[in-house]
């Protein structure tokens, strides 16, 4: 078993004609669920439970669903020859997860999720830094203009305190930085061949064994009603995950890359109705320079890619 390339995914997607409505409806089915998500999250950590053991849940959920395809196929599954490069994505996932949940605790649900969609934009950076990756001038353009919409969101409506930043929005800025990380990760793995099931499975047991003694130092025995969203907040995140990689094999990244901020509206109404937040116009100006930006960095990814892949063939 073999995780596909983001190339080869990208090949599936059109050899079927690309299906871009099919994935669309796959990616906003995605976002909808991650929006739950993180409201579930938000919701248990306002009834008093330490975030530790929020994570622990989500971690013990992850392995309790997966586990029976463990059992089924066995541990060999597992087995890897770049476990280093398993660790730094199973960190760098701890702190984005961490940091995000954080995040949620403090500011607004709808600003969480706007600051989030700020990966791409830190990962082109990461690329260009610490990668080695050569942009021209078009792809580090759009991404100052993405990042003036983080700007917009973080300092919007008295977000910050004079030109500082309020605790919630950085662990909102920081788990973006950490998602971004994530995905350079995630990346190098599919390309050098790992399948997904490890990935997922192996960030699991780091997140286990991460979150399991600050859980002990601060455990604090889960009522029913917090039990119950806690499991939801887990199962929504791995349907989620689910559904955004069936729209991955299904239409271009590029393609579906602004969908993705349809998180934002969500968040703002499941805000209003579950914990009466009112967001205002800074939120949403901020997070429509950030999906331009974005939208156009993954189409011109997108088109180097072709081109590269022309210039081999030719």
């Amino acid at each position: 078993m073999r995780g596909a390339t983001p190339r080869e995914e990208t090949g599936r997607a059109r050899g079927r004609g690309g299906a871009p409505l099919a994935g669309g409806a796959l990616m906003l089915a995605a976002m909808a669920l991650f929006s739950l998500m993180g409201g579930c999250a938000k919701a248990v950590l306002a009834e008093g439970l330490p975030l530790p053991l929020v994570m622990l849940a989500r971690a013990i959920v992850t392995l309790l669903v997966l586990g029976p395809w463990l059992a089924r196929h066995g541990v060999g599954l597992l087995e890897t020859r770049r476990p280093w490069l398993h660790l730094g994505r199973g960190l760098a996932g701890v702190a984005a997860m961490g940091l995000s949940t954080l995040a949620l605790s403090l500011i607004p649900l709808a600003d969480a999720l706007a600051l989030n969609q700020a990966r791409p934009l830190w990962l082109l950076v990461i690329a260009v830094l610490f990668l080695g990756e050569r942009v021209g001038w078009r792809r580090p353009l759009a991404a100052l203009i993405g990042f003036a919409g983080v700007l917009v969101v973080a300092f919007g409506e008295g977000a910050g305190a004079g030109m500082g930043l309020d605790a919630g929005t950085a662990a909102a800025l920081g788990a973006s930085i950490a998602g971004a990380a994530v995905g350079a990760t995630v990346r190098r793995l599919a390309a050098v061949g790992e399948p997904p099931f490890r990935v997922v499975f192996l960030y699991g047991l780091i997140s286990l064994v991460a979150w399991t003694p600050p859980s002990l130092a601060l455990w604090q025995t889960p009522t029913g009603w917090q039990a119950v969203l806690l499991v939801a907040a887990g199962l929504l995140a791995i349907a989620g995950d689910f559904l955004a990689s069936l729209a991955l094999r299904r239409a271009e990244a590029s393609l579906l890359a602004p969908v993705e901020f349809v998180q934002v509206p969500l968040g703002a109404l499941i805000g209003l109705c579950a914990f009466d937040e009112r967001p205002g116009w800074p939120l949403f100006a901020g997070a429509g320079l950030m999906m331009l930006s974005v939208a156009y960095i993954a189409r011109r990814e997108a088109q180097l890619a072709s081109l590269r892949a022309a210039a081999r063939r030719g």
